[in-house]
């Protein structure tokens, strides 16, 4: 039976996409032990459903249409740098969010309840919505790196949430590569301004669940 490698995400517009490929530019020479990601894949990943079999994903886009159809856009940021479990030992590095945040956990929430009746159970740990960026390959060689992190005042152009979407991943050689399978619009405009609401949590993540 044919399977798919798939995941539930929000999409980044390209600008912030480049604004991101400039900060791994800039961190890049400092430590050949990260595997860098390729920034024309950044996505922001609700939820990682793993090799399901082809035929799962009728019924996979009919649940999460009816939860999220008429769901309003809304506006986030990515701000701030860290590394998980730490920047002492980090085995990823990631950019966080602020603005916006409350509402991405809200759609995460969603989407989890939406996938139960799929077979799918909720995640145990809290959502906490961030941005992988690299994966620490070893741990000598990057103290640089660490040492420059803090220091790092990276916050993007506004983005919207327009949709979610069911993407399907395939592993290559030269990294993975990324098509949408199924887009679920946020057809509702936000009735409330959120450009100039800034969530001041830290947005440090608590797991890393980009695929």
């Amino acid at each position: 039976m044919p399977t798919v490698r798939t995941f539930i995400a929000v999409d980044l517009s390209a600008r912030v996409k480049a604004q991101i490929a400039g900060l791994i530019a800039e961190l890049s020479p400092l430590s050949s032990a990260v595997r860098w990601v390729q920034p024309e894949g950044l996505h922001l990943t609700l939820k990682f459903l793993g090799e399901i079999p082809e035929a799962r994903l009728a019924d996979i886009f009919a649940s999460l249409e009816k939860a999220l159809t008429g769901r309003p856009s809304f506006r986030f940021r990515l701000s701030g740098t860290g590394g998980f479990p730490s920047l002492r030992r980090p085995r990823v590095l990631w950019i966080g969010l602020r603005e916006g945040r409350e509402q991405l956990q809200e759609l995460s929430g969603l989407v989890e309840k939406a996938l139960v009746p799929c077979g799918f159970p909720p995640e145990k740990r809290p959502f906490s919505p961030h941005l992988t960026i690299g994966r620490i390959k070893s741990p000598h060689g990057i103290q640089a790196l660490l040492e420059k992190l803090p220091g790092i005042d990276f916050t993007s152009t506004p983005l919207t949430a327009e949709g979610v979407k069911v993407m399907k991943s395939r592993l290559k050689p030269t990294g993975a590569e990324y098509s949408a399978l199924k887009i679920i619009e946020l057809t509702a405009p936000a009735r409330e301004d959120t450009a100039d609401r800034m969530n001041t949590e830290s947005g440090e993540p608590s797991a890393d669940p980009t695929p």
